[in-house]
């Protein structure tokens, strides 16, 4: 019993863990029945890198999971554009620490109060915005954007598998096509 419920606890105690967030938008007058065809365009910078490949790789695997086929971004009904920024944040985090005489128990024995000390903290916070337009216009009709405290990997393959899951994410409430 124990060990059929233990993946599940810890699955349980990692999705708890998640800092991610996501948000979606859309356009509520859009039809997504029109849509079947899709290409995904790269933000424009002078040379690629390896983690825009794999966003674009992973955006690519999810559509067509979706039922959407990838096309020329010249006859795609619409195009998938994706933001990619890091900035750094800080946190204020206040503790209370006891200070005086001690030890201190209950009333009588030793005067002691909590003094509130606060601590800062830097981290830096990644975020991924996919934006659906048509090609004709230029105007989105639908924006997600996924935000998270950036992570250290050990492997490309743990890497990968954090922009699948992430992608996958923000993904999630792009209709499948009908």
């Amino acid at each position: 019993m124990l060990l059929r419920t233990l993946p599940i606890l810890a699955l349980l105690f990692f999705a708890a863990c998640s800092t991610m967030q996501v948000q979606s938008d859309y356009d509520p007058a859009f039809d997504f029945k029109t849509l079947s065809t899709f290409a995904v365009v790269y933000p424009e910078k002078k040379a690629e890198t390896l983690t825009q490949t794999r966003i674009a790789d992973s955006v690519k695997e999810e559509m067509l999971r979706k039922g959407y086929t990838a096309a020329d971004r010249s006859t795609a009904d619409f195009v998938i554009l994706f933001h990619t920024d890091v900035t750094r944040r800080q946190q204020v985090v206040t503790d209370y620490q006891m200070v005086g005489f001690y030890p201190y128990y209950g009333y009588g024995f030793g005067a002691a109060m909590a003094v509130p000390v606060q601590r800062e903290y830097s981290y830096d916070e990644g975020k991924i915005i996919i934006d659906a337009l048509r090609p004709g216009n230029n105007r989105i009709f639908w924006r997600a954007v996924a935000t998270d405290r950036l992570k250290t990997f050990e492997t490309p393959q743990e890497r990968i598998a954090y922009i699948r899951e992430t992608v996958g994410a923000i993904l999630k409430s792009f209709p499948k096509k009908q």
